[in-house]
This record gives structure tokens, C-alpha cells and sequence, in this order.
């Protein structure tokens, strides 16, 4: 058996959520972060904890791709991307494009 949850099953990971903070947990982390935006929403909504989301590398690779293939604005789908988590309710966000995300921002 292995940790990972039952991806169709979002009252599970609140659940999980509940058993972490009760065993002293001062954050949680959604990983991977995007086709679980709902539960970063519910446990934004039922719990006073910070919330990371975790761009995993494959939905990283996914844009770098289709960026390169002249397929979407590299740029413009990191920066939905990272913003949805952040609609979410994430507190913080861990991504490998963290380091151009920032040199976008400071423009």
C-alpha cells in the first residue's frame, strides 16, 4: 500500500488534513498542486493552516512543451497556472519556475 490518497474522493485528503494538524503539523501541502485545486479550496475553507501548493514536474514539463512546440505563451501559462493556486487559496506555491516567475514580477 502506498500514502497516496483516493484521488476521487476529496472528503479523504480533509480527513487526512484533520489527522496532521492533530499530530502537529504547521502546514499542508498539496501535491500535485493542479488537478487538486478543489481540495486546496476545502481546506482553505475548513481549516486555519497554511496551504502550499507543489507544481510538480510534470505539469512543469507539460508547458515547457507545448511552449516550445509554439503551441501556448510559455510565460502566460505559467502565470495562469500559478495564479489559479493562489485563487485557491494557497499560501505559497513550490515551482520549478519560481526563479522567472520572480524576474516577470520585478518588471
Amino acid at each position: 500500500k502506498t500514502y497516496q490518497m483516493d484521488f476521487a474522493n476529496s472528503d479523504e485528503a480533509l480527513r487526512e488534513v484533520e489527522l496532521d494538524i492533530a499530530e502537529g503539523a504547521d502546514m499542508v501541502m498539496v501535491k500535485p498542486g493542479l488537478p487538486y485545486l478543489d481540495v486546496i479550496r476545502r481546506v482553505k475553507d475548513n481549516f486555519n493552516i497554511p496551504i502550499f501548493a507543489y507544481h510538480v514536474s510534470g505539469e512543469y514539463s507539460m508547458i515547457k512543451i507545448a511552449a516550445k512546440a509554439g503551441i501556448i505563451d510559455e510565460q502566460k501559462a505559467f502565470y495562469e497556472t500559478l495564479l489559479a493556486f493562489k485563487r485557491a487559496g494557497s499560501c505559497g506555491i513550490f515551482t520549478y519556475y519560481a526563479l522567472e516567475m520572480a524576474k516577470q514580477l520585478q518588471k
